[in-house]
């Protein structure tokens, strides 16, 4: 039980930081496709729990394929291009006029994929697990037993699960309070976001080609 609270800990405050998993989640959640965005949450959160158990279990050579690395950097640079330039330039619905949960019950794999693959074009996620690894072995924080990593492991998916369970409810909570210009604005703010973090995905893709 203590690698798994732990773990669910860890995973929790590793999430909080914003980053284009919690931006996409954030938007889906302006939208009221809350269960889209939980989607995408849950894709990332499956990642964090298998790259969390490969360097957990000492395996993380095993995840690593630059093929497949490079087919999720373009995908991802792809999908937070389109988001952005159409969440930035082109019309967007009345947050207040559309029924809640409206489309969510459309596209649930595909979104839970895409939170699959913005985990995986990411490869320090990787580097940081293995250092979390070796923290929580070499200070005895969990035993080096089959049960206690995977415990661990498992701890962490829940408690990045949470962590976006909890970040769409604050939004749910709070954006009703704004007339729709107003989230209007914040959107499309995110949208500006995603469309800076696809250009600099993109430059970093394209520097490591040209390397």
């Amino acid at each position: 039980m203590i690698a798994l609270l732990v773990g669910f800990i860890i995973g929790y405050l590793t999430t909080v930081p914003i980053g284009p998993i919690n931006l996409a989640v954030m938007m889906k959640a302006l939208q009221n496709k809350t269960g889209q965005g939980m989607m995408i949450g849950t894709g990332s959160a499956v990642m964090d729990v298998v790259y969390c158990a490969g360097a957990i279990f000492g395996i993380s050579s095993l995840l690593t394929y630059p093929s497949l690395e490079f087919i999720f950097r373009v995908a991802t640079f792809s999908v937070f291009f389109g988001y952005g330039v159409k969440t930035t330039f082109f019309k967007l619905h009345d947050p207040h006029l559309k029924p809640k949960e409206a489309d969510d019950s459309q596209g649930f794999k595909r979104f839970f994929l895409l939170g699959m693959a913005m985990y995986f074009s990411n490869p320090s996620f990787l580097a940081y697990w293995i250092t979390i690894a070796g923290i929580v072995h070499s200070y005895r924080i969990i035993d080096r037993t089959t049960i206690d990593n995977a415990m661990f492991a498992l701890g962490t998916g829940v408690g990045v699960t949470t962590w976006f369970f909890t970040l769409i409810e604050l939004v749910e909570r709070h954006k009703m309070r704004f007339e729709p210009a107003t989230i209007h604005k914040i959107t499309r703010f995110f949208g500006l976001l995603m469309l800076i973090i696809s250009f600099v995905l993109g430059y970093n893709l394209v520097t490591d080609l040209l390397h």
